[in-house]
This record gives structure tokens, C-alpha cells and sequence, in this order.
């Protein structure tokens, strides 16, 4: 709790903004789980959100977005050669997430992600509650691998 404490009193801004990004890919990955779609209202206020803090975060900030952004836009085309078995929602969300986060923020946290997916499908499969034509929802893997970025930021 002490490293939470210290963590959020030495990074305001930074501590603030990562709560926000988590509110929304809560939100997200709930729509996801009973929809099967990502709001495009919230991808566009995402979309604006990162954009406000890379201009804030200036120059510090530009060249592991672009690198974060070009990791998003490659999903995009994986989305577009799939014929959307990666939706174009979720490949958008990476792009944004790249953009806040930067190159190596989103390699971790899409490691997290994909290993959740892979645990989850597999134990559904073993479960025999669906089969393997079966789409998983990816936003909540996303979002399980944004709170193990943070928390090893935190405890870092």
C-alpha cells in the first residue's frame, strides 16, 4: 500500500491518467463481454484523451508514442488481412493505448494479454463450453494486461 501511496504522490498526473485509462477499458471490456462491440464514442474519446496527453507530455513522450502508434497500425492491418478476426475496434484501441503507453508498455501489456486469452481459451475448450470456431471478446484480456503493466510500474 505504501508503494500505491508513494507511487500516485510522486506521478499526479501520470497516476491520474492511467486511472482514467483504466475507467474506460473497464468500460469497454463490459460492453465487449455483452455486446461483442467496442463504442465508437468511447474509442473516439480515448483517441482524444491520448492525443491531449502525448501534446502534454511533450517531447519526452513523441517517439515512444509514434513507436506504440506503429505497433497499433500494424494490428489494424492484421485486422484487414483477417477479414476482422481481430475487430478493427480492438486494433484501434491498440493504436490509442500505444500512442499513451509507447512501444514497450504495449508489448507488455499485449504478452499479458494474449497469455490470459490463450489460459481462458483453452480452458473453456477443456470445459467443452464452446468450440474452437469460438471468438473470445479481447478487450478484457487488453484490459487484464493494462492492470499488470501498471502494477509492475507501481512496484517497480
Amino acid at each position: 500500500m505504501q508503494q500505491v501511496t508513494s507511487y500516485i504522490a510522486g506521478n499526479g498526473v501520470l497516476a491520474v491518467s492511467r486511472l482514467i485509462c483504466l475507467g474506460m477499458l473497464a468500460g469497454l471490456s463490459a460492453t465487449d463481454l455483452k455486446y461483442r462491440r467496442i463504442s465508437g464514442s468511447m474509442l473516439m474519446l480515448g483517441t482524444a484523451l491520448s492525443a491531449g496527453y502525448v501534446l502534454w507530455a511533450g517531447s519526452v513522450h513523441i517517439r515512444p508514442a509514434l513507436g506504440g502508434l506503429l505497433v497499433g497500425l500494424a494490428f489494424v492491418l492484421v485486422s484487414r488481412v483477417t477479414r476482422e478476426q481481430l475487430g478493427y475496434g480492438d486494433s484501434w484501441l491498440l493504436c490509442i493505448l500505444g500512442a499513451y503507453l509507447g512501444t514497450w508498455n504495449l508489448l507488455a501489456l499485449l504478452c499479458t494479454a494474449w497469455m490470459a486469452a490463450a489460459l481462458a481459451a483453452t480452458a473453456v475448450l477443456a470445459a467443452r463450453r464452446c468450440g474452437r470456431g469460438t471468438a473470445l471478446p479481447m478487450v478484457p484480456f487488453i484490459t487484464a494486461g493494462y492492470v499488470v503493466m501498471w502494477a509492475g510500474e507501481i512496484l517497480s
